[in-house]
């Protein structure tokens, strides 16, 4: 899944939520063109900008933050200290406990192990997927 496609299903969330993209818009603080810049990929959504669409949409913005923070820094050496940091397993814990509210038993088993994704993205990517969807 592309950062765009991945972005624009939260929008989607978000302006499930506000009404239309110009009420998700004045809820955000931007004009409705910097919505629709960042929905077709010519401009890049900061992280903050995307933990209040998040939470616009009634999902966790620290989460969304988090997994901004970290694909905007993605290979580099800032971005494999940040996974380090953050520690994969509790993002995905976060992530699979914020979406289905799922035992321990649970989340182990459905959250794959760090070896299971080449990349931090791909891994991001299936956190997302799993969170959104």
């Amino acid at each position: 899944m592309s950062d765009t496609t991945a972005l624009n299903l939260l929008i989607d969330k978000a302006r499930a939520i506000a009404g239309s993209d110009a009420a998700l818009a004045r809820a955000l603080g931007v004009l409705p063109q910097r919505l629709a810049n960042w929905r077709n990929g010519s401009a890049s959504c900061a992280p903050e900008d995307q933990a209040l669409i998040a939470s616009v949409a009634g999902l966790d913005p620290a989460e969304f933050l988090v997994r901004a923070v970290v694909l905007k820094h993605q290979g580099t050496a800032k971005g494999d200290r940040l996974m380090k940091v953050l520690g994969k397993s509790s993002i995905a814990i976060g992530a699979v406990l914020g979406s289905v509210g799922a035992s321990a038993h649970q989340i182990f088993s459905m959250v794959p192990t760090a070896t299971t994704w080449t990349t931090a993205a791909e891994w991001l990517s299936a956190i997302y997927t799993m969170y959104i969807m």
